[in-house]
């Protein structure tokens, strides 16, 4: 956020004191030209958070942040002129990184829910997901019924903590929800046996699942659909970035670009709703 506001005061100042040159000089045109070539060149930079851990969102590959949600970004940000400073953490902490200001944005799965809607604002959905949980290929739960009296994991801080507590509530089933601090560690649990299953998109667990040929499978029933889009401070500056990041992101699905980052990631179209 810091760098983003320093580097448009910079650039702008800069740009300034050149025309004030310009203005002034009678044979100077050409050195004048080259100066102002030369602050515009100027990037701005941006601070996004990602957890590095959210496999096909955003993860480590080859000591590179890589994902779909990661790549989504940076195309906008490439093509609106923007460079991009990553931070990781844990999911909860991005979420705290973002509302004191000090990350422009999260590119990280972030779902749009009610409450989030009054702490920031959000740009077109860029993902449409449906949530389910995963358990043991060898188990015997056939239906999110079959898991009453059991103990389900999920992300803290995450809408799917949130989904899960809110199904529990509605259909009365005793799940015990246990907290974790990443993805990987409700999917390990799951493959030990130490929880009966996992809350995830849908899309996510199958492309998890495949990628590292896990012993899981998904339970039939949508808990859940959601929409996928980039959250901004509701500040000018939050707004301002928001209605260019948006009109690109727009751009860039009209043409199809996303679509194809989708199919490289998930193996599926996730830019399209869910029914």
């Amino acid at each position: 956020m810091k760098n983003w506001s320093k580097g448009l005061l910079k650039s702008a100042a800069a740009v300034l004191f050149v025309g004030g040159l310009a203005a002034c000089s009678t044979d100077g045109g050409e050195t004048a030209s080259s100066d102002v070539a030369g602050t515009t060149e100027e990037k701005i930079v941006l601070e996004i958070g990602a957890t590095g851990q959210s496999f096909p969102n955003s993860y480590m590959e080859d000591n590179k942040l890589v994902g779909y949600d990661v790549e989504v970004i940076e195309a906008i940000a490439g093509n609106l002129g923007y460079e991009i400073n990553w931070t990781t953490a844990a999911f909860d902490g991005l979420l705290a990184s973002l509302n004191a200001g000090k990350l422009d944005t999260i590119a990280n799965n972030f779902a749009i829910t009610p409450e989030r809607q009054e702490n920031v604002n959000f740009t077109t959905p860029y993902a449409y997901t449906a949530s389910g949980i995963a358990v043991k290929e060898d188990s015997e739960y056939q239906s999110t019924f079959d898991l009453d009296n059991e103990t389900v994991g999920a992300v803290a801080g995450s809408n799917k903590l949130t989904e899960l507590e809110t199904y529990i509530a509605e259909t009365g089933l005793n799940i015990d929800a246990r907290h974790y601090d990443t993805r990987e560690g409700p999917q390990e649990d799951t493959l030990k046996g130490q929880v009966a299953g996992y809350i995830q998109d849908k899309a996510v667990l199958a492309a998890t699942i495949k990628k590292d040929g896990l012993g899981l499978r998904v339970l039939p029933e949508n808990l859940v659909g959601g929409e996928v889009a980039f959250p901004f401070a509701k500040t000018e500056e939050g707004e301002a970035l928001l209605a260019e990041f948006d009109a690109e992101l727009q751009n860039l699905l009209a043409d199809g670009t996303i679509k194809e980052l989708s199919e490289k990631y998930y193996g599926i179209d996730v830019t399209a709703e869910v029914e």
